[in-house]
């Protein structure tokens, strides 16, 4: 009798924690459409421009208030500074808005770099008060001192605009700190679909447009798979200028992008290796020297590479003259051993 009690205790508790789960599943909503959110998203955002205008204090942080009926105050929408750049993604051309409060007067990060930044948060929803059109902002986050970011693990929309900034200098103080002169710094709108969409994060509610006040300090190039070549240059080709509107290439199409990949062409030789042209051995010296993976600087006449006249890396039959050619750590039927080259 105690067991069929026990039975009848069993199945009673496991139908109960399945009728639970069941519940649970039925109240979850799927995504909505992405073109159908965008469409509300980039309404709002652009309503916000039209109607807010914003206070810069003397380090760059930033205040949005609502313009107020008969005010004269100038609404971001046409400020000078305002600028926008199209990202192509889930068959929708975004439009990201940005202000280009200072733009920096040192190099500029590509979307594999690592940034140094600080930066606020703000979340802004369209809502009414007394029938009057308010924009509620939120902060969700927060941080004064700059901390590292890779921008390629970061939501869209701020990887694609932090490169449109530079970073500026720095000098070390006597008491051990940092200081930072003429850094980029800039504000960013960021439509739902390039952010966390019907996701949800601390502070941050499904579908939330993003504002992003932030000052870009530092960058590091990175190398992501430490083959010798920076991601900046693995990501497309070097000499276009428009390879990080693309998606990167993937040599061997084996679904890993080349930044990523150890074996660019997969022929089962190492990048980092074939990266290298083993020269004669010279007196006293056995050592490989290599080609730094930057065509633009390429001198062919150059007979040994060194720091000050480097020499680009050669194609598979040993040519290192050819603009053209195909280098080759990218040719899938180059293989060792390097003395036939």
């Amino acid at each position: 009798m105690k067991s069929l009690i026990k039975i009848v205790l069993i199945l009673g508790l496991f139908i109960g924690v399945y009728s639970c789960q069941q519940d649970d599943s039925s109240t979850i909503a799927p995504p909505r459409p992405y073109n159908e959110v965008y469409e509300e998203d980039i309404l709002k955002i652009e309503e916000f421009l039209d109607t807010h205008y914003v206070t810069i204090d003397g380090d760059f942080n930033t205040v949005f208030t609502k313009i107020p009926d008969g005010g004269s105050q100038v609404p971001v929408s046409d400020m000078p500074e305002l600028e926008f750049k199209e990202v192509n993604l889930h068959d929708i051309t975004y439009k990201v808005y940005y202000l280009k409060l200072r733009e920096g007067t040192g190099e500029s990060p590509t979307r594999v770099d690592s940034t140094l930044v600080a930066y606020k948060g703000n979340t802004i929803f369209k809502g009414t008060v007394d029938g009057n059109t308010v924009y509620n902002q939120s902060v969700f986050e927060e941080n004064v001192n700059p901390i590292w970011f890779n921008l390629d693990g970061v939501i869209r929309g701020w990887a694609e605009i932090i490169p449109q900034f530079k970073i500026g200098t720095y000098s070390s103080n006597t008491d051990g700190t940092i200081s930072f002169q003429d850094f980029g710094v800039g504000v960013i709108f960021i439509p739902s679909g390039l952010a966390y969409f019907s996701a949800s994060r601390p502070g941050i509610i499904p579908y939330s447009n993003l504002v992003f006040n932030f000052k870009l300090y530092n960058l590091k190039r990175m190398d992501h798979d430490r083959d010798g070549i920076l991601s900046m240059y693995e990501y497309g080709d070097p000499l276009d200028v428009e390879r990080f509107k693309k998606d990167p290439i993937d040599t061997d199409g084996d679904g890993r992008p080349n930044y990523l990949d150890v074996d660019d062409d997969g022929d089962g030789f190492l990048t980092k290796v074939e990266i290298k042209k083993p020269l004669p051995l010279l007196p006293g010296q056995g050592i490989t020297l290599n080609y730094p993976f930057d065509p633009i600087v390429d001198n062919p006449s150059t007979p040994l590479v060194d720091e000050t006249e480097p020499k680009g890396i050669p194609s598979a039959s040993g040519d290192g003259t050819t603009p053209t050619r195909l280098r080759r750590h990218l040719d899938k039927t180059s293989k060792p051993p390097f003395t036939t080259y």
